[in-house]
């Protein structure tokens, strides 16, 4: 009988845990990946311009673009991966009068770090743009920085 009991209590002992257990999202493929992607975001665009300095790119290239280009090579099926332009805080979201708005600006910023990609040979229908504003400040840094000015790079859903 001691046997028995010993037996259910090392099995619901088992159980508890088993159900316990969150998995670790971070073994996943596509989170894998992003975490590759966290340190090539490209900095440096001037206040409501999308344009890269050519030795800021050329820099940049050298350091991130191989990571990118891998990280493509190995982006699955369902998803892309996307050249995301950001904005600092000033200014509004959508246009105003004749101010283009921060979603302009960064979807701009995004198109043109996409554009230099393609034209450098980074090539893939999994590769995407999108702007988004202000509304993914990076964490630490006061919305008015020029640090939010950037483009960074993400894997998501198609």
């Amino acid at each position: 009988m001691k046997k028995i009991a010993l037996i259910c209590a090392t099995l619901a002992t088992f159980f508890f845990l088993a159900c316990g257990t969150t998995p670790d999202v971070s073994l996943s493929p596509v989170a894998a990946l992003n975490k590759q992607l966290e340190r090539a975001s490209l900095e440096g665009f001037e206040y409501k311009s999308s344009e890269v300095p050519s030795w800021r790119y050329d820099a940049w290239a050298k350091a991130s673009a191989p990571v990118v280009q891998q990280v493509l090579a190995k982006v699955p099926d369902g998803y892309v991966l996307q050249v995301t332009g950001h904005a600092d805080s000033s200014g509004p979201e959508h246009p105003v009068g004749n101010k283009p708005g921060n979603i302009k600006i960064s979807t701009d910023r995004a198109s043109a770090v996409h554009s230099s990609l393609r034209k450098s040979g980074v090539t893939s229908d999994k590769l995407t743009f999108k702007g988004v504003g202000s509304s993914q400040p990076l964490a630490g840094v006061r919305g008015d920085d020029s640090k939010q000015r950037r483009v960074s790079f993400v894997v998501v859903p198609k």
